[in-house]
């Protein structure tokens, strides 16, 4: 089997949930596995010396129109969170600590966590609220809050991998040795896969 598509994403980031409702269906096509792997953007960003997108005003007022546009041109619901700039730290290793053991579970988890942060503007960076999109996904309350600490080391290393595999925002794809930046290189993406 061809290897899979490493999918990395920051549960903060619009674009990867635009990107989470079509990554599956597009490594089907190509018999492909998805690997999800979400991260910590900001410490992405600062092991590359990035600046953060949304620090300068003149493209925050761009993005924040374009993310609208983006999910209108998906077709896919949206709301913009009441508050952007959050930690996605708590969902990230609950997912990682789910996903050692239940890695479908832990699929459905992530795109409840998209649903709620991004649908349903809901405050991701609670464990409250975690707790109960973990229920929703078929994860026991104990399981979920221990994997909220548990799941520090391999939020971790997935993190130190994304900054080796040269992760420059979120969404990234790499497949084959080849890097995708953004939800709107999924037709490149196809594109590439295609030539394979």
């Amino acid at each position: 089997m061809p290897d899979p598509i490493r999918f990395y994403f920051d549960f903060a980031s619009p674009y990867a949930y635009f990107a989470s409702t079509r990554i599956e269906a597009l490594a089907q096509e190509f018999g492909r596995a998805v690997d999800w792997r979400p991260v910590l953007l900001w410490a992405v960003f600062r092991a590359h010396g990035i600046a953060p997108p949304m620090d300068v005003s003149v493209r925050r007022d761009y993005l924040l129109h374009d993310m609208a546009r983006s999910a209108d041109y998906f077709g896919i619901p949206y709301r913009t969170p009441a508050k952007l700039a959050i930690s996605s730290h708590l969902a990230a290793r609950l997912y990682y600590a789910t996903a050692q053991a239940e890695p479908d579970t832990a699929v459905a988890f992530a795109k409840r966590v998209f649903a709620a942060f991004f649908v349903e503007q809901q405050d991701i960076s609670q464990s409250d609220t975690l707790l109960a999109l973990a229920a929703s996904a078929g994860i026991d309350a104990e399981a979920a809050t221990e994997g909220m600490t548990a799941g520090r080391p391999l939020l971790e290393q997935a993190v130190a991998d994304a900054i080796t595999d040269k992760v420059v925002g979120s969404p990234t794809f790499i497949v084959d040795g080849e890097s995708f930046f953004g939800a709107d290189r999924l037709p490149q993406l196809r594109w590439f896969l295609g030539k394979r």
